[in-house]
């Protein structure tokens, strides 16, 4: 029988996410008397300033997309899969790994992470759940940081014998 659990971790927009919706709209409505001043004047220097301004509204939304990031783990037959979901328009895989490759997995508090060793945060900035770390090698040694609830972490160590800490 399959073995499939899915698990959504929300998150809240913060302060920041609102200081770079104002500055998106600033700079995106300078931006666009910019470009008015350079279809109407021919001036190089309008035009290098909207190139310029368009960049940097760009880069906030950027940033401002990344403020607000929720994560998914997704547990079948002993793969887990995390996902990042920005801004709840994109998502993207951020690591699908056989939960029997962790070398370690146990609460944080458990968990000696060693220095050196790359740390890879799976947790919204805002979760107050218990935090797990599992270590694994995938193209160095890793430490992931995740908040499983009480059924992915059944799962997690169902085929994860032998390695819990």
């Amino acid at each position: 029988m399959d073995k499939f659990y899915e698990q959504h971790l929300g998150t809240e927009k913060n302060s920041l996410y609102g200081v770079f919706n104002v500055l998106i709209y600033a700079f995106g409505f300078i931006s666009s008397i910019a470009l008015l001043f350079t279809l109407f004047t021919f001036n190089i220097k309008f035009f290098i300033g909207f190139i310029l301004l368009s960049i940097i509204t760009y880069l906030m939304l950027y940033m401002r997309n990344r403020q607000y990031t929720e994560y998914e783990y997704i547990f079948t037959n002993g793969n887990l899969q995390i996902d990042a979901i920005y801004n709840k328009q994109k998502r993207k895989t951020l690591l699908d790994i056989d939960v029997k490759e962790f070398e370690a997995f146990g609460k944080e508090s458990e968990i000696k992470v060693l220095d050196g060793t790359k740390k890879n945060l799976f947790i919204p900035w805002n979760c107050n759940e218990d935090r797990y770390v599992f270590l694994y090698n995938k193209q160095g040694k890793k430490a992931g940081y995740i908040a499983p609830d009480e059924e992915m972490l059944k799962l997690i160590n169902l085929y994860n014998r032998g390695k819990r800490i």
